[in-house]
């Protein structure tokens, strides 16, 4: 609730959010609601998510983290599609988590993203197929009919497509080779770097602050993983949070790339669209440092309070 207010307060100073129909103060007033309600459900499903699979502290860390990245106010200010787009990631994480059985519902909510709201969302589909095959509980014919039951809504709205129409693709979409995969990779690379070493502009330091820090995210997931998939009280929630964050992130991640490589005159991967990715792995990082902490000396425990706390200041400096 307070991130949503915080939210429409400061969208509604902007003219980018209104409501057709709606002229004067009623506009003003009712068109922030959208990232607003957005930014609500945001931090109420990352403090749900984790709060579930690592305790209330772990939530309300990573609910906090995710308000105090530096692209938060940005993305919920400026983008009309940016701020649906991530809370819907966020839910069809939970719907994999906890019902993932429920391939039909999960894969729906994959469709309605990548044909209704934004291209980024094109490997969302892939990423609800590899959940489906992964925690089948049986094998042969039923795993591949709960396949086709993630997959069956993203044909259903390629179908209905000609009738229905959509807004989140350009029209006469031209697909084919491109290339620039390195202008795709640089424009994730600095959005991922901005919120790493956020305020940090020198290019030598901030290259070697982003190259540290990515090197002890790295370490920390590693570490997380390999003490999750032994036989070790760590809850079963955990492990299915952690797994569907990293599916999710890498399928976006390539759906991004993707579209850069075969979508002709497409732009590069904008903030909105690469903020996703940034609070995906925030949530990794709280959840990898929440599950370990027990286990951390007491040096290690302060290095960690260091860096949390220095990135924190920074990210609020740089607001």
């Amino acid at each position: 609730m307070v991130s949503a207010a915080l939210v429409w307060w400061i969208a509604r100073r902007t003219d980018v959010f209104y409501v057709i129909g709606l002229e004067g103060p009623a506009s003003a007033l009712a068109g922030p609601l959208l990232p607003a309600v957005a930014a609500g459900a945001t931090c109420a499903l990352v403090l749900s998510l984790l709060d579930a699979a690592a305790g209330r502290v772990a939530g309300l860390l990573g609910a906090l983290a995710v308000v105090l990245l530096p692209a938060f106010v940005e993305v919920h200010r400026e983008s009309v599609r940016g701020p649906p787009l991530l809370a819907l990631i966020l839910f069809m994480i939970a719907v994999m988590v906890h019902a993932p059985r429920f391939s039909f519902a999960y894969g729906g909510l994959a469709a309605m993203m990548a044909v209704f709201i934004s291209p980024a969302a094109v490997g969302l589909p892939v990423a609800a197929a590899i959940w489906t095959v992964l925690h089948a509980q049986r094998r042969g014919r039923r795993r591949w009919r709960r396949m086709a039951l993630a997959l069956a809504p993203l044909a259903a709205a390629l179908a209905l497509l000609p009738w229905v129409g959509t807004e989140a693709w350009p029209p006469g979409v031209l697909l084919g080779w491109r290339g620039h995969v390195d202008g795709a990779l640089g424009a994730i690379g600095l959005v991922l770097g901005d919120h790493l070493a956020p305020g940090v502009t020198a290019g030598g330091l901030r290259w070697l602050i982003v190259a540290d820090m990515t090197l002890i995210v790295l370490a920390l997931l590693a570490v997380t993983w390999r003490r999750m998939i032994q036989p070790m009280p760590p809850a079963l929630t955990a492990r299915q949070l952690f797994e569907a964050l990293g599916i999710t992130a890498g399928c976006y991640a390539a759906g991004l790339i993707a579209k850069s490589l075969l979508v002709k005159a497409a732009p590069d991967p904008q903030v909105a669209e690469v903020f996703p990715l940034v609070v995906i792995l925030a949530v990794l990082v709280v959840l990898g440092a929440s599950m370990s902490w027990p286990r951390w000396s007491r040096a290690a425990k302060l290095l960690s309070l260091a860096l949390a706390l220095g990135w924190a200041s920074a990210s609020l400096i740089l607001r």
